[in-house]
């Protein structure tokens, strides 16, 4: 099987996130029967299917598949990232960052996302940090780079929004704690009239009012 055929068989099925589930999906297993190692074509479909505006479902499709392979070209790691990055449901934004993890390890990953933090916008420093809960288990300060990194920008911003997001993460190591909301009806009351928070929290990170 080709990825085209794997990825149209996939959304026939519809069965999304089966390999986190541990479950078994007959087009993804066909597919890797099929395909032992990745080719250098079919990563290059794979990461087309990241970067461009393809639909949700067949981004899953390409962290799916992924969960199959524990080795693949580090150049899919870039793509992973970002999306898991821009993923607005932090439930799920796992599903882009475990395969990584496997392949790479969790110090590889958290130094690349220390590295986007330190050189990035509001809205991916908030994404970065909304993936800090899935990396583990951490052993020998693995992920030291990227704490510090969220720790620094959270003890330099006044920004409500950014700070509310680092608070869930970094109760203990973060200055004047008190005074950034506890959960988010605190937050929505909190920025009630700033029109720039407002936009930041509905529009671009997608919350409901």
């Amino acid at each position: 099987m080709d990825i085209k055929t794997t990825l149209e068989k996939y959304r026939i099925i519809g069965h999304y996130f089966d390999p986190d589930y541990e479950r078994d999906n007959e087009a993804l297993n066909e597919f890797k029967a099929d395909n032992p190692n990745l080719s250098e074509q079919q990563t290059s479909e794979l990461i087309h299917l990241l970067q461009n505006n393809s639909e949700l479902t067949d981004k899953y499709f390409v962290a799916d598949l992924l969960y199959l392979y524990s080795n693949f070209s580090i150049e899919l790691l870039d793509p992973l990232l970002r999306t898991a990055i821009h993923h607005k449901d932090p439930s799920f934004n796992r599903i882009f960052l475990n395969p990584c993890l496997v392949a790479f390890g969790l110090k590889t990953v958290a130094d690349n996302l220390a590295d986007k933090f330190n050189h990035t916008n509001t809205i991916e420093r908030i994404g970065i940090s909304n993936l800090v809960y899935w990396l583990r288990p951490q052993k020998n300060d693995e992920a030291d780079r990227l704490h510090q990194s969220i720790i620094n920008r959270a003890n330099h911003t006044s920004n409500l929004v950014e700070l509310y997001h680092y608070k869930l993460r970094y109760t203990d190591r973060i200055k004047n704690i008190n005074h950034i909301p506890n959960n988010a009806t605190e937050l929505i009351k909190a920025i009630s009239g700033n029109k720039e928070y407002e936009d930041l929290l509905f529009n671009q990170l997608g919350w409901g009012k």
